[in-house]
């Protein structure tokens, strides 16, 4: 039986027929991108004729994703998730291939104005140098040209007493260039290991500077903790053969240096890097020089050894220790030759995996993390004072175990081997946590698709110091200071040292003149210039107690705590000094109206004025004199007749030197302009 007559009453069966036939679906041949604008395509791959004119690179096929669609299932009573999902993806697609959203790329504002912000040095004679956005000759030269002008001046006049102390100490930063225009006395006929025989102390001497070398009372030796001890003495034994004859005094000279198996020379360049640390200083025999500069070039395969990493990081360490000045440039070499080193013997990973039962080899697992700290600290500071990009990429501190910590994201916070999750109140663990949290905001300022919230991260930054040191009057008040751990005091000065380049970029990139970032950018200066005073009176008085010999006026070294001093808050001076030379310069010609707020607070405020914390209550602001004089005050701990000793050891140090150059400059400045 015909099933017609089952028809619905008032349809007929030609209406019946025009219901059930089904339009034909021709397949989409044309690109996306003709299609989108109605233009005529010749389906030619990979680029059509119409978006090779139109200097396109290539084109989008839909057939590649056609799939067959049944009429009910597309125009159903009930939404189909899965052809949504699948046209969602679609999208995506093509929005990646610039198709959607296609003006949205026209824009010329970058979303991170940060990231091109630089500085090309050009000198006379042919070098060049490129200094990124966190730099402070970047700052410098992008500020008003006349500021820049006025600096430039000054700087000058600092030249003039630096090249007097260069001259009259015969001191140079290229010990290596110097090696190549002078030849080594005696060098003809023996080998460079025979050379460095020579110069170095007897064998009883040496040993005993390698054992004082990780007396872990004295804070001078931190280093030593990227070391195994019972493995240094072991290589030192077997690496340094003495001589059968006695010496006059009754001990032996070195006779012979002993690489170990497959010609490992790095444990002797270990054990000459504590020599030059705690015996040498800044007085490097020549014959010893070249050695070191032959172990720092040899770039094979065959020299990937853990002592290899530990003596970059040493040398990293001692140049620290002599060269404390400018702006780690001399460090741009070392450094990348240290993370390479590191990245290829794995000290990124899980190093108590990694190097489980192997600890004859290359010491304590402990000192492994340890080195793998410092290495990353010295990627920071380096990254930071130039102003590029972090060698050891944030791709290498992989999520396992702490994929689920939604605190964890991004950055140092996805460390593998869990050093970066100590949550100890050592120093050690404020280190870590401190790179864990600085480390994504360096690298956020290179991402150009992102927008770096620099507000935010000063409100984190200050929330950090406050949480986790002494408060921040133990820092300022020269009594309370020494009862800081100094390794604590370099934490804190690499957190005021981040808020001061992120309040500077605040203000010269968005020109940004409220009150709380004004009173911000002066407290955390004026914070930074009394750690500074306090750190260097506190570390005198430690030497004074400890090596007193080198406070004979026949010494010409650098105090050990002294030249710690400089490696904790070196970097942390010419931030501020720059900062506060603005703040006079820009007031004192009142620059744009005045480049600071200034209020008719009097001179008891002025000499009140709370440097126990880095936040300033909207409601106040400091005047340019209270300014000067709470400067002058903190610095005055330097200059006054009761501190000439103390002068005199700052004048063995060519950092020192320019430091007191410059404090002198800017107050002789600013009492001429006020004046005025």
């Amino acid at each position: 039986m015909s099933k017609r007559g089952n028809l619905q009453d008032g349809i007929t069966p030609l209406e019946d027929a025009g219901k059930n036939v089904r339009k034909r679906r021709k397949p989409i041949k044309s690109c996306a991108f003709c299609r989108k604008r109605k233009l005529r395509c010749d389906q030619q791959k990979p680029v059509c004729s119409t978006c090779k004119a139109r200097r396109r690179t290539d084109c989008l096929y839909t057939e590649e994703f056609g799939h067959s669609i049944e009429s009910e299932e597309l125009f159903g009573n009930t939404p189909n998730i899965e052809l949504l999902k699948r046209v969602e993806e679609l999208e995506k697609r093509l929005d990646d291939k610039g198709l959607v959203k296609e003006n949205s790329t026209k824009t010329k504002t970058p979303k991170n104005p940060y990231a091109n912000f630089y500085y090309l040095q050009c000198k006379g004679s042919g070098r060049r140098m490129m200094y990124g956005p966190t730099s402070l000759r970047t700052y410098l030269s992008n500020d008003d040209n006349r500021f820049v002008n006025t600096y430039n001046q000054l700087w000058s006049k600092v030249k003039i007493e630096r090249n007097k102390w260069k001259a009259r100490n015969k001191w140079t930063i290229k010990p290596e260039s110097r090696l190549l225009e002078k030849p080594l006395p005696g060098s003809a006929d023996s080998t460079i290991l025979q050379q460095v025989c020579k110069v170095l102390p007897s064998y009883e001497q040496c040993l005993s500077i390698v054992m004082d070398f990780f007396n872990a009372e004295l804070e001078v030796n931190e280093v030593s903790e990227v070391l195994d001890k019972n493995k240094v003495i072991n290589d030192f034994t077997s690496s340094f053969l003495p001589s059968d004859q006695l010496l006059p005094n009754g001990e032996r000279r070195i006779e012979k240096l002993l690489p170990s198996i497959k010609k490992n020379y790095y444990k002797i360049g270990v054990i000459l890097m504590i020599l030059c640390i705690h015996h040498f200083f800044e007085d490097t025999p020549q014959e010893i020089e070249k050695f070191l500069i032959m172990l720092t070039g040899l770039s094979t395969t065959k020299v990937f050894f853990i002592e290899r990493a530990q003596f970059l990081l040493l040398k990293y360490y001692h140049r620290e220790l002599i060269w404390a000045c400018g702006d780690d440039s001399h460090m741009i070499s070392l450094v990348d030759l240290l993370c390479s080193t590191a990245i290829t013997l794995g000290l990124h990973l899980k190093i108590r995996e990694v190097y489980k039962n192997q600890e004859n080899v290359v010491g304590s697992l402990e000192s492994l993390e340890n080195l793998w700290v410092w290495i990353v600290l010295s990627d920071f500071n380096v990254s930071l004072s130039i102003g590029r990009c972090l060698l050891i990429s944030s791709s290498y501190f992989q999520a396992d175990e702490y994929e689920d910590d939604e605190n964890l994201s991004g950055g140092m916070g996805n460390s593998s081997s869990g050093i970066f999750f100590d949550e100890s109140n050592t120093c050690m663990g404020k280190l870590t946590r401190f790179l864990k949290l600085a480390r994504p905001m360096l690298d956020a300022i290179y991402n150009k698709g992102a927008y770096p919230d620099l507000e935010q991260n000063c409100k984190i930054l200050v929330s950090f110091a406050e949480t986790e040191f002494h408060p921040i009057s133990y820092f300022t008040d020269g009594e309370l200071i020494s009862k800081v751990p100094l390794r604590e005091i370099k934490v804190f000065a690499q957190v005021l040292n981040l808020l001061l380049t992120f309040y500077s970029l605040r203000y010269l990139i968005h020109k940004k003149k409220n009150v709380a970032l004004e009173n911000n950018i002066l407290q955390t200066i004026l914070v930074s210039f009394s750690l500074e005073i306090n750190t260097t009176v506190l570390c005198f008085k430690l030497d004074k107690e400890h090596y007193p010999e080198f406070l004979a006026p026949d010494c010409s070294h650098l105090s050990p705590f002294m030249a710690l001093s400089l490696v904790y808050t070196n970097f942390l001076f010419p931030r501020a000094s720059t900062g506060f030379c603005a703040f006079l310069y820009h007031r004192l010609t009142l620059f744009e109206k005045g480049f600071y707020l200034l209020s008719n607070i009097n001179e008891q405020e002025a000499t009140n004025w709370d440097l126990s914390t880095l936040n300033i209550p909207l409601n106040k602001d400091i005047n340019l004199l209270s300014a000067f004089k709470i400067y002058s005050d903190i610095f005055d701990k330097w200059s006054t007749d009761n501190n000439k000793e103390l002068r005199g050891m700052m004048s063995r140090s060519y950092t020192l030197v320019i430091n007191i150059a410059l404090e002198s400059i800017y107050r002789a400045v600013f009492r001429k302009g006020y004046q005025i």
